[in-house]
């Protein structure tokens, strides 16, 4: 495929942009002892377009499909925006780089992981502040009983559907490929 961008990509953008959009709707309490932190699993779609458009599109699509959620959750939604970015942007990178092959994705995924986790839990540092009666002295006493075990739990569930994901989604974006 070459570097213009085509009717079939900007539609496939499209539609994993839509997906992800309408899975960022769903909020699952993953971790007891903070349900106020939910998990979304909007993050593996914009993981699978990253790895099957580039890190550009993937980046695309994760800032596009959270955007309209900025008027919803002005605070959240930039952090996710920057959280998933940090995820799919050197995930793609070190997968493209390997030659896309599964130790690749593995690699880049858990790289992007370890980014992403970092970013969530400094983005909170400054953010949660801003719209709660947190301090920033409070939120970095959170960071390891709740913040690390959180972010790692929901990038774990995002590495493992995108492992998972992975090798069915690039076969059926192949082998529609006229």
């Amino acid at each position: 495929m070459n570097n213009s961008i085509d009717t079939k990509r900007i539609v496939l953008a499209a539609l994993f942009t839509a997906a992800s959009f309408a899975l960022s709707f769903i909020q699952i309490p993953i971790f007891p002892a903070a349900p106020w932190l939910m998990y979304d699993p909007s993050g593996i779609v914009c993981l699978l377009a990253a790895l099957a458009f580039g890190p550009k599109l993937g980046a695309a699509v994760a800032i596009l499909s959270w955007l309209p959620r900025v008027f919803l959750d002005p605070f959240g939604a930039p952090m996710g925006m920057l959280s998933t970015c940090c995820l799919i942007i050197p995930t793609a990178i070190i997968y493209a780089k390997s030659g896309n092959t599964r130790a690749g994705s593995i690699a880049g995924m858990v790289f992007g992981a370890a980014l992403s986790i970092v970013a969530a839990c400094a983005l909170n540092l400054v953010v949660t502040p801003l719209y709660t009666a947190v301090t920033m002295e409070q939120v970095a006493g959170m960071i390891l009983p709740i913040l690390l075990p959180f972010n790692t739990l929901k990038m774990v569930i995002n590495v493992v559907a995108g492992q998972v994901l992975l090798a069915p989604c690039m076969n059926v974006l192949h082998s529609s490929k006229a």
